[in-house]
């Protein structure tokens, strides 16, 4: 269904920035280790970050229509977040449509598929995260869908959850529980730097956490 809803209700933007600084690691841990998107989708340029609400995109592989479409309805500090079917051999996306973004304080891209111009994104300092970076660009003349459910990366993402990007990938952070995994997140982070003071004092994991008991109980012999 080809549709295009041109506005949602996103999330306070104080809980967004709670977010802020906190691994996606962790928020995926805060998630009972869940709603990590698929780990061929990274950074495009070393040190991209994201964080913001989605605006969610289903285009057509090859194609940039909806994108170039969404980027007309996205308001300052939301994400794209594109399902271009996981097509890895056409890019859908480039550093001239970046900037734009960039311009018009959108946050950055997460897509289901490949960009290019990596160089000219980090020049610029527009976050993306895609499948795949190639040098072939996209065609104008799909249709497709704006701000609808869709799946990226193997996740189910909706208008204004809210999405973390760093190093390590990508986490999806349903709105309506997202001050629930906030208040977890949070209190993981604080967990483990006492870890880490221990673990300075010379203190292993394995008895911290001690471990030693569940190898006894999976029956494991020590000799």
């Amino acid at each position: 269904m080809n549709i295009i809803v041109r506005d949602f209700v996103r999330p306070d933007p104080a809980l967004v920035k709670g977010f802020e600084g906190i691994p996606t690691g962790m928020v995926s841990d805060a998630m009972g280790r869940g709603n990590s998107m698929a780990a061929e989708i990274k950074q495009v340029w070393p040190g991209a970050k994201v964080l913001g609400p989605a605006v969610t995109v289903r285009t057509f592989p090859a194609d940039n229509l909806m994108i170039h479409k969404a980027a007309t309805l996205a308001k300052p500090g939301d994400v794209l977040v594109v399902n271009a079917g996981g097509y890895k051999d056409a890019a859908v996306f480039g550093d001239l449509l970046g900037y734009s973004c960039k311009v018009h304080g959108i946050a950055g891209l997460v897509i289901d598929g490949a960009t290019r111009d990596a160089e000219g994104l980090a020049a610029v300092g527009f976050p993306v995260f895609a499948r795949a970076v190639l040098p072939m660009g996209p065609f104008k003349d799909s249709p497709g869908s704006i701000n609808l459910p869709i799946s990226c990366g193997g996740i189910a993402v909706r208008p204004g959850d809210i999405i973390l990007g760093d190093a390590d990938g990508v986490v999806v952070i349903p709105q309506e529980h997202a001050a629930e995994i906030l208040a977890k997140a949070q209190a993981g982070v604080a967990k483990e730097q006492q870890l880490r003071e221990r673990i300075a004092q010379g203190e292993f994991i394995f008895d911290i956490l001690k471990l030693d008991g569940v190898l006894k109980n999976l029956g494991v012999v020590e000799k």
